[in-house]
């Protein structure tokens, strides 16, 4: 057989495999990619092909090794870097993948998938700023595509910028109306944004487009949960663990939405399959934990300890297991919260925490300002924003402090609060033992939502007097409980008792000045009562003076 003809038959070869591929026939074709390099192994279409195959098969690694084997004989084709960054990308390599995305766009500079792919993989080392670059280059290069506009609405919406969002998306919407995605993308700026029925409307409009577009179930369920219609809630995720059964996300959704129904034992499957999915997620066990702490609430506690026994052994080494199971399994609650258990809880949530907040009507930084504008009007030489998470109160603390610092255990809350530009100094640390190493540094310390991660306050207050100067002030949130002292609630949160605040402020030689009942946020439609105090260190500090 000649050469052409070898070349030729090779083709017709890669055309029928080809052929297997398009039509979603993923393991004839793979088996068809494999005889065909049995025989040229250094086919680079083939290895390309092959590794577009083994990544739809959910074998990222494998993909990557064949992208990188079919660079080596066509190292000018960008499609082949993007693609080798969609495998590293899936198979957790983000730096990598940046780089793959970074030598497509050398070849195809004006490429605007490949600016949206790099995009993608910049949001996930949390450089947002860069990845709103990347996505407003890609939309002048395809301002008519509602691919990249969509692309850049989730960015903008991810940033906080949600009425930008909501335009992106209508944009993409006015160049393509029956494009499901653009309609997702608006449902999910809506509903941060608080207009759930407008929400609930664009999902069921995508889901008539698009019936397996697993995101569009998934907003029509958080749509439907906030409006109080929780069976239709359950229905929504229910067909959205149809359409994506690996994805963990709808079944948290289907679980908390069960909660709310009241079907715990259906809250109990979708947890328990969520947790199997993603074992390292703890926002997930949040979820299962309130399933079982809503158990126990509606009567059964012998199941609830059982569970909850169960749950422990099998993710000893969840944090947030060890901090909610003990109490269901009728041994005393932690003091606090352990520093890991905090750091990841906030990890999770730093991207969409504001959001959240925001949803749930947050009067934290309304609150501090008037507290401190009535206690310092003119402002103080220096400021510390305990517990500062995304910078939230940054904004009415900044014009009061000369210098203003940050302290919080997450490193991807202080990332965030460290884009707003507000803070002189930003600190990751515990904050009794950051406090312990300073001596009457600060003329305020502010602690919005710090406390209702201790149980037992008093190591916590000993450090923050003797961090404050002389007159200094601390200024603190936490819930209010009904008790003698503090509780652990299912939220994983502490609340405690004004009697118990005041002692324990009062032994370490602060002055309570005021000690108000304030509502500090909503869940669902009822108001969460908190305790807002202003106490004030005197000229000389006596510990336990007040007894």
């Amino acid at each position: 057989m000649t050469q052409r003809n070898s070349s030729r038959n090779g083709d017709k070869a890669l055309a029928q495999a080809a052929d297997l591929h398009r039509a979603g026939k993923l393991e004839q074709a793979e088996k068809a990619y494999r005889r065909i390099l049995r025989r040229r192994p250094s086919d680079a279409r083939a290895l390309y092909f092959l590794g577009i195959a083994v990544h739809q098969r959910r074998r990222p690694k494998e993909a990557v090794r064949h992208f990188r084997a079919a660079l080596k004989g066509d190292a000018n084709n960008p499609e082949m870097y993007r693609h080798l960054g969609l495998a590293l990308k899936d198979a957790g390599q983000t730096a990598a993948a940046e780089g793959a995305y970074r030598d497509a766009l050398a070849v195809a500079p004006n490429s605007p998938e490949i600016l949206a792919n790099l995009a993608t993989v910049l949001k996930a080392q949390d450089r947002h700023g860069e990845a709103l670059e990347a996505l407003e280059r890609a939309v002048s290069l395809a301002p008519d595509s509602a691919a990249i506009l969509t692309a850049r609405g989730h960015a903008l919406r991810e940033t906080g910028h949600l009425d930008e969002a909501e335009a992106m998306h209508r944009r993409a919407l006015s160049q393509r109306p029956d494009h499901a995605p653009s309609l997702t993308g608006l449902s999910a700026a809506l509903w941060r944004k608080g207009r759930d029925d407008e929400a609930a409307q664009a999902a069921r409009e995508a889901i008539a487009l698009a019936p397996r577009l697993a995101q569009a179930h998934l907003m029509l369920g958080n749509a439907l949960r906030r409006l109080k219609q929780p069976q239709e809630a359950m229905e929504a995720f229910q067909a959205a663990t149809e359409v994506a059964p690996d994805d963990p996300t709808p079944r948290v959704g289907l679980a908390e939405a069960a909660q709310d129904a009241g079907a715990l034992e259906a809250a109990l499957q979708a947890g328990r399959r969520a947790l199997a999915l993603q074992p390292a997620a703890e926002s997930l066990h949040t979820v299962h934990g309130q399933t079982l702490y809503a158990l126990r609430a509606a009567g059964s506690p012998e199941k609830a300890r059982q569970e909850a026994a169960a749950w422990l052994s099998a993710y000893p080494d969840s944090p947030t297991a060890r901090h909610l199971a003990p109490a269901l399994m009728n041994a005393s609650p932690p003091e606090r919260a352990s520093d890991h258990y905090v750091r990841v809880t906030f990890d999770a949530f730093a991207e969409s925490f504001d959001d959240r907040l925001g949803a749930l009507d947050y009067a934290g930084p309304t609150l501090v300002e008037d507290l401190l504008r009535t206690a310092r009007p003119e402002g103080v030489d220096a400021l510390l924003d305990l517990g500062c998470g995304t910078g939230l109160v940054g904004p009415v603390l900044r014009p009061l402090a000369q210098r203003l610092d940050g302290l919080d255990l997450s490193p991807r809350m202080l990332a965030r609060a460290a884009e707003q530009n507000l803070y002189d100094a930003l600190h990751e640390a515990d904050a009794e033992a950051f406090l312990a190493n300073v001596h009457e540094a600060w003329d305020i310390i502010i602690a919005t939502d710090v406390l209702i991660y201790l149980g037992a306050l008093e190591p916590l207050v000993t450090a923050v007097a003797a961090a404050l100067r002389p007159e200094g002030l601390f200024i603190a949130t936490t819930e209010e409980a009904g008790g003698e002292s503090w509780e652990l609630q299912p939220s994983g949160r502490y609340r405690h008792s004004g009697r118990y605040l005041r002692e324990v402020l009062e032994v370490a030689g602060l002055i309570v000045e005021r000690l108000d009942t304030v509502v500090l946020r909503h869940e669902g439609e009822r108001p969460v009562e908190a305790l807002a105090v202003v106490a004030r260190r005197a000229s000389c500090l006596f510990i336990g003076q007040s007894r």
